[in-house]
């Protein structure tokens, strides 16, 4: 028996078993989590992982009263480096494309720019990141974006796009196939929003 506890502890010990309990947004939970969850079951078996849906406010309350363990968030949301509860890892830069009604002018060009787009009506949320975001983009190209429509989620924004009401920067995790809409990477001047991870410190 105490032969059997030492094995269990060891595997606990070296990450081979235990559970690991995750907040993440919810454009991370389908493109980053899950294949994440998919890979480790299939090398690490013993470890479960529990998710959690939730945004950066709430994940980092979840992590900070030890709810989860690994927080996913946009790195503008996130606690400052110097925060000492927390470790930050960054994880990736998702580009924004653009979203554009299939019969736009500009659906069929290669490589579009941001400046390309000044003219037109924009759909964003009214507050929050996503509009930080979307603003400081147009503003990085020289222009301030007439918000024709505001929209938080991307289900409705894709819907008005393809209905030709405006556009629209969407990220690349969270781009949805719809008939109607045709999304252009922007090389040019292609923003991008960071996203990072974060643990307790102490317990990466």
């Amino acid at each position: 028996q105490l032969e059997r506890a030492d094995a269990d502890l060891a595997a606990y010990l070296h990450g081979e078993a235990g559970e690991v309990r995750v907040g993440a947004f919810s454009t991370a939970v389908p493109a980053l989590v899950v294949p994440a969850v998919t890979a480790l079951r299939a090398t690490h078996p013993g470890i479960t992982v529990r998710v959690r849906e939730a945004e950066a406010q709430e994940a980092y309350e979840l992590l900070a009263a030890q709810d989860v363990d690994l927080a996913l968030s946009l790195a503008a949301q996130a606690p400052t480096a110097g925060d000492p509860r927390f470790t930050r890892v960054p994880l990736l830069a998702d580009p924004l494309d653009v979203a554009l009604p299939r019969d736009h002018p500009l659906a069929g060009a290669d490589g579009p720019r941001m400046a390309d787009l000044a003219a037109e009506p924009w759909i964003f949320g009214g507050s929050g990141p996503w509009s930080d975001i979307t603003r400081a983009a147009c503003e990085t190209a020289g222009f301030r974006p007439y918000q024709a429509h505001t929209a938080a989620g991307w289900t409705a924004i894709l819907a008005m796009v393809e209905a030709g009401m405006g556009v629209a920067l969407v990220p690349r995790m969270a781009a949805v196939p719809r008939d109607g809409v045709v999304m252009r990477e922007l090389r040019a001047d292609r923003p991008v929003r960071h996203v990072v991870a974060a643990v307790r410190r102490g317990a990466g």
